[in-house]
């Protein structure tokens, strides 16, 4: 196909396609004369792949360039860290200066939940963080829940497994760990505000009321 085509299969303009051809994001079509090029339908998968990274993914041109580099690198050899890696987070130095107990908290149920996560890796640090955070903003209910938000993750993550185990090949599966999370945290958060309206969640006033009149009775 031509790029005009190209453009209306993917609904991407043909000067949003050229800026990504000069970016490096998408290969470049096979020539068949001097101003003219054909483009197959892994062009258009990987327009695809692009949007989706950049909106709603929310990566940058420059992160995107790079895993799509990554992606077609011949031996097929990828690293799942620094493919997946959507942000940059303080790492092992957070825990230096959260609260000693949010740490001990952290470690004590990754223990409990056989997680052999590393105390001084960004997820560790991560959680450790927003737990400081909901903490400080006196949200202290969703921090004492920590272990049942564990166990919904643990099942998340034993579904994430299954997925990947279907991958056809590495390629394929490094796709899978980049789109998966990318927008799978967007997908879980989705569901959960569905889950809330399907369950008929009441609105804040509504907590608030129920509360007052527990309180008084």
């Amino acid at each position: 196909m031509r790029i005009a085509e190209l453009s209306r299969t993917t609904d991407v303009s043909t000067a949003t396609i050229k800026y990504y051809l000069r970016e490096g994001l998408l290969p470049s079509g096979l020539l068949t004369s001097s101003n003219q090029a054909h483009y197959t339908e892994d062009h258009v998968h990987r327009l695809r792949l692009i949007r989706a990274l950049l909106d709603p993914g929310g990566l940058t041109i420059s992160r995107i360039r790079s895993i799509v580099t990554t992606l077609d690198e011949p031996d097929g050899t990828f690293d799942p860290g620094s493919m997946t890696a959507v942000a940059s987070y303080a790492g092992p130095l957070a825990p230096l200066t959260a609260d000693p107990r949010t740490v001990e908290s952290v470690r004590s149920l990754t223990e409990r939940q056989g997680w052999d996560a590393p105390v001084d890796g960004p997820e560790f640090a991560m959680v450790v963080e927003l737990l400081d955070i909901l903490c400080e903003l006196g949200q202290e209910r969703f921090a004492d829940r920590l272990a049942d938000y564990a166990e919904a993750a643990e099942k998340v993550a034993a579904v994430d497994e299954e997925v990947l185990r279907s991958c056809d090949d590495a390629r394929s599966l490094a796709e899978s760990l980049v789109v998966g999370t990318v927008l799978g945290d967007s997908l879980l958060s989705a569901l959960r505000r569905l889950a809330r309206a399907g369950r008929g969640t009441p609105p804040a006033h509504a907590f608030v009321a129920s509360g007052a009149s527990e309180a008084g009775s």
